[in-house]
């Protein structure tokens, strides 16, 4: 668990002049006269460092880890993905589902009709690939992608007193948002493994949409620890 990292092992910088690194030892406790938000900016700062490698604690870490945070700008990749993602789960079907792309032959048209009634579902195929795109794993362009270490980073913007809370959503979002990407993948492979079908991907595509769900309301509360405004539906085809 994120919040059980609290207790860094980190390494002190040597005063001397070669520099070199002295032996580990463990983050010493803060005294009572230290402030609530002291604490929580130094174990921040020391958290963000530990994620890149061995944590550094400086005894004097600048305020709120300020070579750290992220920028407004920066930020707004959360509001962008947030909304990408609620448009998927609002095009689910549209957005995941091709039609009128496959070639045919006259005796398999008629199969189709005979089993789906020659309605709805005429030459579709599943697209579950497209569920990567949304969630931040197809492009480096994409608002999504690595979102986790950008909540991170973000971290000292939240009240000490949601922290752990924060952090805890953090993790959460990116353990669904990985076994949301994989499922996608699972499901565009479920037509050709052995025993494999159509039921198979859609199976597995319907699996695929409850942890999309779970992404969407964790980045939801997201925004709502780093008090970032929820942006209005997309419009268009995306």
């Amino acid at each position: 668990m994120v919040k059980n990292i609290l207790l860094v092992t980190t390494y002190i910088l040597s005063p001397d002049v070669t520099r070199s690194w002295s032996s580990p030892r463990c983050f010493t406790p803060p005294t009572v006269e230290t402030s609530r938000r002291d604490v929580f900016q130094r174990t921040t700062t020391a958290l963000i460092a530990s994620l890149g490698g061995a944590a550094l604690l400086i005894d004097n870490p600048p305020p709120a880890a300020a070579s750290t945070t992220p920028s407004p700008k920066e930020l707004e990749r959360l509001q962008k993905g947030y909304a990408r993602v609620r448009y998927l789960l609002d095009h689910w079907d549209e957005l995941t589902e091709k039609c009128g792309t496959m070639i045919m032959s006259d005796l398999e048209r008629k199969q189709v009709i005979r089993t789906e009634g020659g309605g709805g579902g005429f030459g579709c195929e599943k697209t579950p690939l497209r569920v990567q795109e949304f969630l931040g794993y197809k492009s480096t362009e994409d608002p999504l992608f690595k979102a986790d270490k950008l909540m991170v980073r973000a971290a000292p913007l939240v009240d000490p007193d949601q922290f752990e809370d924060y952090l805890d959503a953090v993790e959460r979002y990116r353990e669904k948002a990985d076994q949301g990407s994989m499922m996608a993948y699972t499901s565009s492979w479920g037509e050709a493994n052995p025993n494999g079908g159509k039921e198979v991907i859609e199976e597995y595509l319907d699996r695929t949409k409850v942890e999309v769900i779970t992404t969407e309301k964790l980045l939801l509360s997201i925004l709502g620890y780093l008090n970032l405004s929820v942006p209005p539906p997309l419009t268009g085809k995306q």
